[in-house]
């Protein structure tokens, strides 16, 4: 049993990945859109071109595929196994095989 899981039996971790999964399920075209125009007016930039955008704890990797829409190099992480699984996921459907985003 991983590290992860024996903290999610003895109480000390959530497991986010679970509800991000629920999230895909609901996930379209217009979320997405909000949250590329959330996350460009965060960065007050029109463009990510030639720039890396590094995800910590991505979730559901919406704001990875934001990113990546963008135009950054993505470099998405997260600790919750489940969560890992919602942001490939989220690559699977909208970038399959792109090589500037990486998940870890």
């Amino acid at each position: 049993m991983g590290q992860h899981s024996l903290e999610v039996r003895s109480g000390e971790r959530f497991e986010f990945g679970k509800n991000w999964a629920k999230f895909l399920g609901a996930l379209n075209e217009e979320r997405i859109a909000q949250a590329q125009k959330s996350l460009s007016e965060w960065l007050e930039a029109d463009t990510l071109q030639e720039r890396t955008f590094l995800d910590i704890g991505s979730g559901s990797g919406l704001f990875s595929l934001a990113a990546r829409r963008l135009g950054a190099r993505v470099h998405s992480f997260d600790y919750d196994p489940n969560s890992v699984n919602c942001t490939r996921e989220l690559k699977r459907r909208y970038l399959p095989g792109d090589a500037r985003w990486t998940i870890e």
